[in-house]
């Protein structure tokens, strides 16, 4: 299954809610995310632009988007971007996929190899 890697950042009334009244926010995001088929890795609480961090596997983009909108749809999440990590052995598959292929590509560099601006642009 992919893995996705989750920042939000609460809202200010949530943050407020949780000093006076602690809630495992872990265990209840767990419960989303098993729920649709998933696994959640681990939850973290951080300093910073972002409250938390979740790494978790869904198994496949649309899921982990529902997920996503399961979590925010209480107004508890203000905002969070989502990132899907590769593990190395897939990373290395797409790098000799990439260069294994002759697509007739040509970089800015190789295309503007040798130009020289002459000025006298108007």
């Amino acid at each position: 299954m992919p893995t996705y890697m989750t920042e939000a950042k609460l809202s200010e009334e949530s943050l407020a809610v949780l000093s006076s009244k602690p809630s495992d926010r872990k265990k209840e995001v767990r419960k989303v995310i098993d729920a649709f088929g998933g696994k959640l890795i681990n939850l973290y609480w951080m300093f910073g632009e972002h409250d938390i961090v979740t790494l978790y596997e869904a198994p496949d983009d649309s899921v982990a988007m529902a997920i996503l909108l399961t979590l925010s749809a209480g107004g508890n999440v203000a905002s969070h971007r989502t990132t899907i990590l590769m593990p190395n052995d897939q990373a290395m598959k797409a790098m000799r996929l990439a260069s294994s292929k002759r697509t007739g590509y040509k970089s800015l560099r190789k295309e503007w190899a040798g130009w020289r601006d002459e000025g006298g642009e108007s």
